[in-house]
């Protein structure tokens, strides 16, 4: 897999999994919401019941003038009986902060339900339920939520991954081929155009050829042989090819660039201009062939007819 493949595949993946996460989590969040509200009307439900549940036993004990006892296991919620001031009677509270003129009280650690009586009994007037457990469960809950949010992501980056691999499938073998054919093609096409620019140069030098063909089949040649380059370029591209680094003159290799590129410019009308100083730096020799002779070939190529390239090079 080369680097555009990956690129491909992680984008895919990163797209497909952020998506399907933002709707897992509003799903999360919708569920979420609902179950708070779900267990805040529980919560409300059952201290209320407690609430009548307590006034009855002080009912009954007023009617059979009972003694009445607090008996914090006779009730799932805390409760508390306090008088007209206020004051304490009975309490099975783990929170005494209690805010009489508010109905219902809602603290991160607890909830208070305050029920003040119609008509006092046993002289108590107000009744306070306590629940200590919904805070508690909605922590587990919201603790709940992230950790399968989280297995959910992890499910879904691993399906989006073989889901990519399995619809790219046709894609990159298809890919592999095209590429198989321009690197096959790339390395039988060199070896032809070596030997007609070898053949053109012989010809030149014996002089037994129509100058004018010879100028032409030389262009052609060097325009196929550029081509070849650019191909070879991007067929062996993702190749990975380790880097011999060495001290050259850069001056040397632009002034062969030049002499390769010049009868292709000047069949454009097209002028080349060198202002050359040596340059020493360290490069891979292949690597400053391609370079200049990449630039110079895009010069050329995209330049008009009867204008200027100017090649500047600076120590």
């Amino acid at each position: 897999m080369n680097s555009h493949e990956k690129k491909a595949l992680f984008r895919f993946v990163t797209i497909y999994t952020l998506s399907s996460f933002i709707l897992v989590a509003i799903i999360a969040y919708l569920y979420y919401d609902k179950e708070i509200q779900r267990q805040k009307q529980t919560c409300k439900v059952d201290l209320k019941n407690c609430v009548i549940k307590v006034e009855s036993a002080l009912l009954k004990a007023k009617l059979y003038e009972n003694n009445f006892v607090l008996n914090p296991l006779d009730f799932r919620s805390g409760v508390g009986l306090y008088d007209e001031e206020r004051k304490e009677v009975h309490t099975s509270l783990n929170y005494h902060d209690i805010k009489f003129d508010v109905n219902m009280t809602k603290n991160p650690l607890y909830i208070h339900l305050v029920h003040k009586l119609e008509k006092p009994l046993l002289g108590i007037h107000y009744i306070v339920t306590e629940d200590t457990s919904m805070p508690i469960g909605k922590d587990k809950l919201l603790s709940l939520i992230i950790i399968v949010i989280l297995f959910c992501f992890i499910f879904i980056a691993i399906i989006g991954y073989f889901l990519s691999r399995l619809l790219l499938k046709p894609v990159k073998e298809k890919i592999d081929y095209i590429d198989k054919f321009i690197k096959d093609s790339a390395h039988e096409i060199n070896t032809p155009i070596a030997s007609l620019l070898m053949s053109v140069s012989a010809l030149k030098k014996k002089g037994i050829a129509d100058p004018k063909i010879l100028n032409h089949i030389s262009i052609s040649s060097k325009q196929i042989s550029d081509v070849y380059n650019s191909l070879s370029h991007l067929a062996f591209d993702d190749i990975d090819v380790e880097k011999n680094l060495s001290q050259i003159d850069f001056k040397e290799y632009v002034l062969r660039s030049v002499e390769f590129y010049t009868q292709i410019a000047n069949s454009k009308r097209i002028h080349i201009e060198s202002h050359l100083e040596e340059t020493l730096i360290m490069i891979d020799k292949d690597d400053a062939k391609k370079l200049i002779n990449n630039l110079l070939s895009n010069a050329v190529k995209y330049s008009k007819t009867d204008t200027v390239i100017q090649l500047l090079l600076k120590n």
